[in-house]
């Protein structure tokens, strides 16, 4: 996209939607924020959008030595931007959010996203933290919720380390309440960050409830998720031609779509 002379009504939509990815995801990175303005709001100069959200005052930023990298996060200010999200006087964030534990997890969390966006229209995307409010401590939750312009919801699980047989149990067990009992959500989406993790899910899963996780789940690893592939019912196919699926699916048997 050129550069041009911008009206102040787009300059501020631009930044409103650089501070709901942060928001979102509580932090990005540098090298997030800029993939996320030339991937998903497709515009070719990064910097500018950055640095003055910066020397305005809607987002800060700290050193962080352990992975050699500048965290960006959510100011007073930047809140106050975005004050029409539904959850933004919850939104907070420290530096342990950004810790070994949970910074892969959160950079794959933001790889599938800005993958995702890629290949299919998604109205809103509901992080972790976002779902967890009011529920009790300890209650089992998905990744992220994601809501498809056509109505169908998918809840999101991203897995960065190997499970045992008894956590994939309860797993199924979970999901096939919410999916078949209450219809909280139309399919559960996992994805794997590695094809080795991806190989070792779907030979358990499908070993444990093939029938269920057959129609449930889409499987798939960021490898393939850039591809904009999946394995669901027993294929490998397109992430389009699954949703499509589903939605058929979905109307077949009743679910509200």
């Amino acid at each position: 996209m050129k550069r041009g002379r911008l009206t102040q009504e787009e300059q501020t939509r631009r930044i409103k939607s650089v501070l709901i990815f942060i928001y979102t995801f509580r932090y990005a990175t540098r090298k997030q924020l800029e993939m996320f303005i030339q991937v998903v709001m497709n515009l070719s100069y990064t910097r500018w959008l950055i640095d003055y959200s910066l020397r305005e005052g809607f987002i800060s930023a700290y050193y962080e030595p352990l992975f050699k990298t500048k965290i960006y996060y959510l100011t007073y200010k930047g809140k106050e931007m975005i004050c029409d999200q539904a959850m933004v006087e919850h939104y907070h964030f420290e530096k342990s959010h950004a810790g070994l534990n949970t910074f892969i997890h959160h950079n794959n969390m933001i790889e599938t996203f800005i993958i995702l966006k890629s290949h299919l229209n998604i109205k809103e995307w509901v992080c972790e933290w976002d779902l967890r409010k009011g529920k009790r401590a300890g209650e089992k939750i998905p990744d992220g919720l994601i809501m498809f312009t056509d109505g169908m919801k998918a809840a999101l699980e991203v897995e960065t380390r190997y499970k045992k047989l008894g956590i994939l149990r309860n797993f199924v067990k979970r999901y096939r309440y919410d999916i078949e009992k209450i219809s909280r959500y139309h399919c559960v989406l996992v994805v794997a960050s590695s094809r080795f993790n991806y190989e070792g899910l779907r030979t358990r899963l499908y070993n444990l409830a093939p029938e269920f996780c057959s129609k449930a789940f889409i499987l798939t690893d960021l490898g393939m998720l850039e591809l904009g592939m999946c394995f669901y019912q027993n294929k490998l196919i397109h992430l389009e031609e699954a949703i499509g699926l589903l939605k058929v699916g979905g109307q077949v048997h009743g679910q509200a779509i």
